[in-house]
């Protein structure tokens, strides 16, 4: 991709959708850059210097019916371009502020071929020294307000988003969503940073978060038990048969000089070995394992001179986890369950039967994006019941309740309306119900129809307003200008109805 008139090489990362500005007639003056090359890295110098002078006619973008309605003279220009998704040119916006290579303005001004449409101004070019303030501008713009996009080119809903829980960059851990901005954990589990855990059975978790159970410890129910042949004094566990602070039961304590052999104080420990003042077998000692001092993680024991953990469990990293229920080890060490999933016997499922379908657990029998199974998604005017779409109770007639919304938001916006239409589909009043009902859409091979009466989940124009099942572009309207739930149930329950022209 190379620049018009100044050698300069920019990669582009490609696509942000729409025509910004239509080739129009009178979009140029036919001079380069107008009368005026001067200008600054702000909107109200780049548009007296570059869209007054190079494209606000009458016929390009300024005027009472300005070029795909876009004014760049009058008005708040900056909400007209900043996180505006181009009407016509699928994936981009006008402007992705701080990122001029992403945002089709510049692309339109700097770019031999930009990725819809004509270069602008038509027949020319601008001087590198305005091409730099545009430049420029995008790259200083701040964040939207009422839209955080965390680095990226889409808003994040950080009350939902389990990547951006809360605030930016805060990812919610294996077993959780993020509900209202804070991550919860599903099912029985409990958030211990940095993990849902189960705090019926962890050992570093028992009970509460940062709760450990010592060596020779299970954590059962909640509460740290001792092992085997283990005694608990004073909150830890002890081997009374070994242990000179606790030798022969709880608070005996043998002499400096003596040694704690077979729960008695003595000199010496005969064939056992000699662990400081403990008498231990190293063979079964949990806290003597094969060598003094090698102590067992806690919930394992001491078998033949190695650590072992209970039945259930595994040492996963120092620690007897149970693997049938920890969401970060389910089944096996290191085996994490998705966001929103919990560990059930080893496996990794959505709690309530729910079923696991685009990244999220749903249920299938109430779900409208997922109804009866993943990805059968309900039309708009329809209800998910019992895993069946089914026509709600809405009504809706299509000269009141369903044109409107086509003018409001579909054809005033120099999309579905004019000479070249976006997709061939005109929706203005009077053209609309021909052009959908019964009709064949141009895209996805010609074998999906627009509105099959009836039929609101299989009828392309739900598919596209709801985002489901696409087999090019993106949602419409574009992404930040969706239209309301009530709106796409009123044109669902008019298809539903059986799409009258009524």
């Amino acid at each position: 991709m190379t620049a018009r008139g100044t050698h300069i090489a920019l990669s582009a990362a490609a696509a942000l959708g729409v025509l910004l500005i239509t080739a129009a007639p009178g979009c140029s003056s036919g001079e380069v850059g107008g009368n005026d090359p001067n200008c600054d890295a702000t909107l109200a110098s780049i548009r007296s210097s570059i869209f007054v002078q190079s494209c606000g006619s009458p016929l390009c973008h300024g005027g009472d019916e300005p070029a795909g309605q876009l004014n760049l003279v009058d008005g708040d220009i900056d909400a007209r371009l900043a996180g505006v998704s181009a009407g016509t040119c699928d994936g981009w916006q006008l402007v992705v502020p701080g990122k001029p290579e992403e945002s089709l303005l510049w692309l339109k001004l700097y770019s031999d071929s930009p990725p819809c449409g004509d270069p602008m101004p038509l027949g020319t070019f601008l001087p590198a020294t305005q091409l730099s303030c545009v430049r420029d501008w995008i790259l200083n713009h701040p964040p939207l307000q009422g839209c955080e996009n965390c680095g990226g080119a889409d808003c994040v809903d950080l009350k939902a988003d389990p990547l951006n829980c809360g605030s930016c960059g805060v990812a919610c851990p294996a077993g959780s969503a993020c509900t209202d901005g804070a991550c919860e954990c599903a099912g029985s589990l409990t958030f211990c940073a940095p993990a849902c855990v189960d705090t019926q059975s962890a050992t570093d978790h028992c009970g509460k978060c940062d709760s450990p159970c010592g060596t020779g410890a299970l954590c059962n129910v909640g509460q740290c038990v001792c092992g085997a042949g283990l005694e608990a004094c004073a909150g830890s566990c002890s081997d009374t048969g070994a242990d000179p602070d606790n030798c022969g039961g709880c608070g005996t304590k043998c002499a400096g000089a003596e040694v704690c052999f077979q729960g008695g104080c003595a000199a010496g420990c005969g064939t056992l070995a000699q662990c400081g003042q403990s008498c231990v077998d190293t063979n079964v000692s949990p806290f003597h394992c094969g060598a003094c001092g090698s102590a067992c993680p806690a919930g394992a024991s001491c078998v033949g001179g190695k650590c072992a953990c209970p039945g259930g469990t595994a040492d996963c990293g120092g620690t007897c986890i149970s693997t049938s229920a920890d969401p970060t080890n389910c089944g096996a060490c290191g085996n994490t369950c998705p966001a929103g999933q919990i560990c059930s016997a080893g496996a990794c499922v959505c709690p309530a039967n729910g079923t696991y379908c685009s990244g999220k657990c749903v249920d299938t029998g109430s779900d409208l994006l997922h109804c009866g199974g993943c990805g059968n998604a309900c039309g708009g005017g329809q209800t998910c019941n019992q895993g069946v779409c089914t026509c709600g109770t809405t009504t809706a007639t299509f000269a009141k309740d369903v044109q409107p919304i086509f003018d409001a938001s579909c054809a005033s916006k120099g999309c579905h309306s004019g000479v070249k239409p976006a997709a061939s589909l005109t929706l203005t009043q009077g053209a609309s119900h021909a052009a959908l009902v019964g009709v064949k859409t141009n895209q996805c091979g010609g074998g999906r129809t627009r509105v099959i009466p009836g039929d609101p989940a299989q009828s392309y124009l739900m598919q596209k307003l709801l985002g489901v099942d696409l087999c090019t572009g993106t949602q419409m309207p574009k992404a930040g200008q969706s239209i309301p739930a009530s709106q796409i149930d009123a044109i669902g329950a008019w298809i539903c109805a059986g799409a009258a022209n009524n």
